[in-house]
């Protein structure tokens, strides 16, 4: 039964890291990685998959709270005992932009694709930093500086940190997602017989929609607003929230403590649940 949810949950991952150009690599224990590759940060197709993979953990954080099948799982009595009647089914991310070696590792008896680098550590420490920030999807400096403006102001500077591994402090950024308010999907299966045809047809599909992504008349910013469970998840962070945030965060980054404070406590109530960035900052 381990097996199973965990193949449940990455088909969602995979199957949208794969629409979105991503290409997962490894799952390790409870983690993921998720690779999108280009040469350079001259390559012109790096901004365009950094947008992308930002859009990715997005939308998979919408599906994995649409799913009716992981939705089963909120309502499991030996789940509930062990993690409460408020458990469900959630990933958090982690983005990160830098080099690595990739490359076959192992022996005669067993050989996996791997990606040796420092970045790779980092990229697992960032993602680490959701729990102590309380958000879903924290993204790098090194991951907004490859993006568009539009894609930008979608995000939330949140701190300034040195990580294990990183020549120089790091801005860190959060992309806000209020997970809970995406409704469970209630729409009924499609009744479609699953033959070679059908599939060829749907995997042919998949594939011009994909290839169309990295076209340059694909408006990755658009694709983001446009997307209802993303939308759904957005709704509750509002403007007011933002210029109050924002001028707190500014206060405290220049050490001005008494005002930054009154500042950010009032943004850890203004969304009705309490935001977590503002708490960290707070501690």
């Amino acid at each position: 039964k381990i097996m199973t949810f965990v193949n449940q949950v990455a088909e969602i991952v995979h199957g949208v890291a794969s629409e979105f150009h991503g290409a997962p690599n490894k799952n390790n224990g409870e983690m993921f990685l998720v690779i999108w590759r280009y040469e350079s940060a001259s390559d012109p197709k790096a901004r365009r998959l950094a947008e992308l993979s930002v859009v990715t953990f997005s939308k998979v954080l919408g599906a994995l709270n649409r799913s009716t099948l992981l939705a089963e799982y909120r309502s499991h009595p030996g789940l509930q005992h062990r993690l409460g009647k408020d458990c469900r089914v959630n990933l958090s991310f982690g983005l990160h932009a830098g080099w690595a070696i990739e490359g076959a590792v192992g022996s005669e008896y067993k050989i996996d694709a791997s990606y040796l680098s420092p970045n790779v550590s980092i990229a697992t420490s960032v993602e680490l930093a959701t729990r102590l920030y309380g958000v879903s999807l924290v993204v790098a400096q090194s991951v907004v500086e490859l993006c568009t403006r539009a894609m930008v102001a979608k995000f939330r500077l949140i701190d300034r940190v040195i990580i294990k591994g990183s020549p120089r402090p790091m801005e860190l950024f959060c992309v806000d997602l209020d997970y809970r308010s995406v409704p469970v999907d209630g729409s009924a299966p499609l009744q479609l017989s699953w033959n070679t045809r059908n599939r060829f047809k749907a995997r042919q599909f998949l594939e011009s929609a994909k290839h169309d992504k990295l076209r340059d008349t694909f408006d990755v910013s658009a694709a983001f607003e446009g997307d209802p469970a993303i939308d759904a998840m957005r709704r509750r962070y509002t403007v007011e929230f933002f210029q109050l945030f924002n001028m707190g965060y500014q206060n405290y980054s220049q050490g001005e403590w008494q005002v930054a404070r009154r500042m950010l406590g009032c943004t850890k109530v203004l969304l009705g649940v309490e935001d977590g960035p503002s708490s960290a900052l707070l501690r």
